[in-house]
């Protein structure tokens, strides 16, 4: 006796053919946009950094007196300084509790959030006897400002040349 239709055992086989087609499916459609994610955070990320480093350099580049804090490579570290082009003392500072590099205009109490989510940041300073007098080695050749994106895993640094911190004779 022939019965149309399907049995049982080929329903049941058929169900888990579709349930492992659908498992790896579902994986690869899963990685696959885990990784545009991961992409897209990455770069947003990556230019948000190199959108505050345009700014550091461009806030220090030109800068005729500079303040640092005694450690540079302290947990929260700031820079106040006067620029010959900007207006007002300025001041850069990483607070180490915030994850943020923040920017202060005039009065050092009213901070701007340059960019978040920093952990660790380094500033140093470079010496030198750019003017060739005998006092002793006194002007910055280069300030250099490195910092990592949680997340990225990619350290970020500029190297700032101050232009106007050695007095014209």
């Amino acid at each position: 006796m022939q019965s149309a239709g399907f049995s049982l055992i080929e329903l049941i086989l058929t169900i888990v053919l579709i349930g492992i087609i659908g498992t790896f499916t579902s994986l690869f459609v899963y990685s696959g946009i885990r990784g545009y994610l991961t992409t897209r955070q990455n770069s947003e990320g990556a230019l948000q950094a190199q959108i505050a480093l345009d700014r550091i350099s461009l806030e220090l580049r030109n800068i005729t007196s500079l303040t640092a804090t005694p450690d540079t490579t302290a947990p929260d570290l700031s820079v106040s300084y006067k620029s010959a082009v900007l207006s007002g003392t300025r001041e850069l500072k990483y607070d180490s509790n915030q994850k943020a590099i923040l920017i202060s205009v005039d009065d050092g109490s009213n901070y701007n959030e340059l960019l978040k989510n920093v952990d660790p940041c380094v500033l140093s300073l470079s010496y030198l006897n750019l003017d060739h007098d005998t006092a002793p080695v006194n002007e910055v050749e280069y300030i250099q400002f490195e910092f990592n994106l949680d997340g990225i895993g990619k350290e970020f640094r500029t190297r700032i040349f101050p232009r106007h911190l050695v007095e014209e004779k």
